[in-house]
């Protein structure tokens, strides 16, 4: 008997049959491999499924520290007070705006309790008011007029009763004239005025040209620019001199110009800036102590703004040793002309010596004689003469030259561009041109 597996793939049909059979069975045998195959793998990845869930239950968030623990509940009873707190206090103001709510319900309750008794009143009196004009009509007699066709509307009034006092027919009249039974009292009226006043815009203003109103001028506070006695300035000299060391100098003076250079030096450590103004001053020298005195008269500035500054200021400068006035170097021209004097004189001296070689002087008791040798030649009597011209011309020439020394002093140099310090003698205060015509209009309107 055969294998039935083996039979299962035996030839031993047809060829058709069995080759038909052959495809079956390969059919079936791939069917059944492909379905164990699905499920072992069903089976093989079921198992990694449950060790990867496994697995993923197994970690934790938060560690096991009780630090973490007592931290988080001490938080979170802060986070419950808080909460607490906020609660209380929105009960707080709902109970606030409950309270405020319910007060200005009681206001308009009693407001329009009021409202009704003020309307219930103002109605009774109306109704008061109306009833009695109805009983004044009622007891009012009234007249009739017939309508004719002579009545106009200027007769109208024709028969109005006159009043009873201030007229002249009044006794003569009867009530019964006028269809009335009695002449009623005119009262007296008084006069009451009343004055309204209601304001106008857009009105027309007038001015009374003839006599204008005079308006209070209120004076804006100007900030003043003083400059304190015995500040310091520095400047530079941008003008030198010879000062000259006569005593007339003193009262003519040389004119000398100077320029700030720096902050002015003010008092407890205060600084004032007057940069680039220029000072006016005028020196002379001294020859005992071979220094040029300068005094300061004047400064010009002018402003940011353009306004000018042009005012007196008093000064002293002092040189760069610190002492009054500026040592210079002494220039004189006396010593030239002294020592042409000199030679002027010798040159007389030797003139009248050669002059006078052939004249013969005798001394006796009534006094000396002088006499001439007659027997001089002529070369030695032209000789003679030459001598006595030269002597005259250098006795004028010295005279000439003594004179001229007379006249001529010596002077102090100084150099321009010298730095100096301009002490302020006299408090300054700077004024622009415009500041001090103001000024002087305000004295002039004074006086007067």
């Amino acid at each position: 008997m055969k294998n039935p597996f083996i039979k299962f793939f035996s030839n031993d049909k047809s060829p058709i049959d069995a080759q038909k059979t052959q495809n079956k069975n390969k059919v079936l045998i791939f069917t059944g491999i492909f379905v164990i195959a699905g499920a072992l793998l069903f089976l093989v990845g079921g198992g990694d499924k449950k060790e990867s869930k496994e697995k993923a239950g197994n970690f934790n968030l938060v560690q096991d520290d009780p630090m973490a623990k007592t931290r988080w509940v001490g938080e979170a009873s802060n986070d419950l007070t808080l909460a607490k707190k906020r609660v209380d206090n929105l009960d707080t103001r709902n109970e606030e705006l409950s309270k405020q709510v319910s007060d200005l319900k009681k206001i308009i309750t009693d407001m329009k309790k009021e409202n009704d008794a003020n309307k219930r009143n103002y109605e009774l009196n109306l109704k008061n008011m109306q009833e009695a004009q109805k009983k004044a009509k009622e007891n009012t007699p009234a007249t009739v007029l017939e309508d004719t066709p002579n009545n106009k509307e200027e007769d109208l009034y024709k028969n109005f009763p006159q009043p009873s006092k201030n007229t002249a027919n009044a006794n003569t009249q009867k009530p019964s004239d006028y269809g009335l039974t009695h002449f009623g009292d005119v009262p007296e009226l008084n006069e009451v005025t009343q004055t309204r006043y209601t304001p106008i815009q857009d009105s027309l203003s007038f001015t009374n040209i003839a006599k204008p109103e005079e308006k209070e001028k209120v004076e804006k506070k100007s900030t003043r620019h003083v400059i304190p006695t015995g500040s310091i300035v520095k400047a530079v000299l941008l003008s030198g001199m010879d000062a000259p060391t006569m005593t007339q100098a003193k009262t003519e003076p040389l004119p000398v110009l100077m320029k700030v250079t720096d902050l002015s030096i003010l008092p407890n450590r205060w600084g004032y800036d007057i940069n680039e103004c220029f000072l006016m001053g005028e020196g002379y020298g001294d020859l005992t102590s071979e220094r040029a005195y300068i005094r300061v008269n004047n400064i010009s500035c002018v402003t940011n703004k353009g306004q000018k500054i042009d005012m007196a200021m008093k000064g002293a400068a002092t040189g760069e040793d610190g002492k009054l006035g500026l040592r210079g170097e002494v220039v004189t021209k006396q010593g030239a002309l002294l020592a042409r004097t000199l030679i002027a004189g010798f040159l007389q001296g030797v003139g009248e010596g050669f002059a006078n070689q052939n004249q013969i002087v005798t001394q006796n008791g009534f006094g000396g004689t002088t006499t001439t040798n007659s027997d001089m030649s002529a070369s030695a009597t032209l000789q003679a003469g030459a001598f006595k011209g030269l002597s005259k011309s250098a006795e004028k020439l010295a005279d000439f030259y003594l004179k001229m020394a007379d006249q001529v002093s010596p002077v102090i140099e100084i150099a321009a561009g010298r730095e100096i310090n301009i002490i302020t003698t006299a408090t300054l205060e700077l004024k622009t041109l415009e500041e001090q015509q103001q000024d002087s209009a305000k004295k002039n309107n004074n006086k007067k």
